[in-house]
């Protein structure tokens, strides 16, 4: 059994941390946001949901050695939101085979470039971890989080079924780092 934490990452303005329990009403705050919300099937998400994904993040890294991190801005400490990795074993086809890689922001600190700040931490780690390339699966609608993807050299490889909708599949390959 793996039992270890994510590795504190940090970039010019960002910290990325392991996600603790006291994370819990930002990460719930994040979900509830109405952008959040829109592109993620429509309902705010309840507290036990938010509960179980929060335990989900922490428990990645005990048991498989990867995981999202908890993003903070380093001059205020606000939360930013959430990086990372997994293996949701998702109820989609084709299965997914690869480490998933995801993201959230909360909505005030969009347009910061936040976002590329914290992938490009996390994608650098993955390429210093990872033996196989990474995926993610990102609905057509959320071009924000396309764009942010494929600037980063994931790949669009085809729609796949995910809860009755249709979703990009994006597979970034091995780095040649």
């Amino acid at each position: 059994m793996i039992l270890q934490q994510a590795p504190q990452l940090e970039t010019e303005r960002l910290i990325l941390k392991h996600f603790t329990l006291e994370d819990f009403s930002a990460l719930q705050a994040c979900w509830a946001d109405p952008e959040m919300v829109k592109i993620n099937g429509g309902e705010v998400p309840t507290s036990e949901a938010v509960w179980a994904r929060l335990l989900r993040y922490i428990g990645h890294w005990h048991a498989l050695g990867y995981g999202y991190w908890a993003v903070f801005e380093k001059a205020t400490h606000l939360y930013i939101g959430a990086f990372g990795f997994q293996d949701a074993h998702r109820n989609i086809e084709p299965a997914l085979t690869y480490p998933e890689a995801g993201w959230t922001i909360i909505a005030e600190m969009r347009g910061k470039g936040y976002a590329n700040e914290a992938l490009a931490a996390i994608l650098g780690w993955a390429d210093q971890t990872f033996t196989s390339p990474v995926c993610c699966i990102i609905a057509e609608e959320n071009q924000r989080s396309n764009y942010l993807a494929e600037r980063f050299g994931f790949q669009y490889q085809n729609h796949v079924k995910y809860h009755n909708r249709n979703v990009r599949l994006l597979i970034r390959p091995l780095s040649s780092v």
